[in-house]
């Protein structure tokens, strides 16, 4: 995890930045270069989630039986970490989606007569005060879709089909 820590040391956005400058990304390759950037968060997150879940007292039951280290790792552990993994990707989409709308404002990675609504706030700055919407309502899109998202990954996890722990049929509580 060491060399992780020394990866997020280093801003999103100015790895944005030192890339964009280089490489001139197109829209794919803004999406790797942002997807890359979450990689050292998530796997923090993912890594202390599985320590803590491979501490507990189910995971020592099924090596003491002989279960193969795959099953317990996909079979029990995956799935105790599923809800922590599903808050942590609403959060990731969310930073990702306002690193590439900080990159399309500066005018990193898309073309200047793109379609983005990050473009449209830098187009239509200079006009701010005499007429606000054409900032305001793509800036609320952007702000509505990240909210949308976190809360359709917080419905998926309160879906009968996800029950809670303790809330299967025939446990007790």
């Amino acid at each position: 995890m060491r060399p992780l820590d020394v990866v997020i040391a280093v801003p999103s956005l100015l790895l944005v930045l030192i890339v964009a400058a280089t490489l001139t990304p197109g829209p794919v390759g803004m999406t790797v270069l942002v997807g890359l950037a979450a990689v050292p968060d998530a796997a923090r997150v993912v890594h202390a989630t599985a320590v803590a879940i491979a501490a507990r007292p189910a995971v020592e039951a099924l090596r003491a039986q002989g279960e193969i280290w795959w099953r317990t790792a996909v079979g029990y552990v995956a799935r105790a970490m599923r809800r922590t993994l599903a808050a942590d990707v609403g959060i990731r989409l969310t930073g990702s989606l306002y690193l590439v709308a900080t990159a399309a404002f500066l005018g990193v990675g898309v073309q200047p007569d793109t379609a983005d609504w990050a473009v449209m706030v830098d187009r239509n700055r200079p006009g701010l005060l005499l007429v606000p919407w054409p900032v305001v309502l793509p800036a609320l899109l952007v702000a509505a879709l990240s909210m949308g998202a976190n809360l359709l990954f917080d419905a998926t996890q309160q879906h009968p089909l996800a029950p809670a722990r303790g809330d299967r049929k025939g446990t007790p509580r």
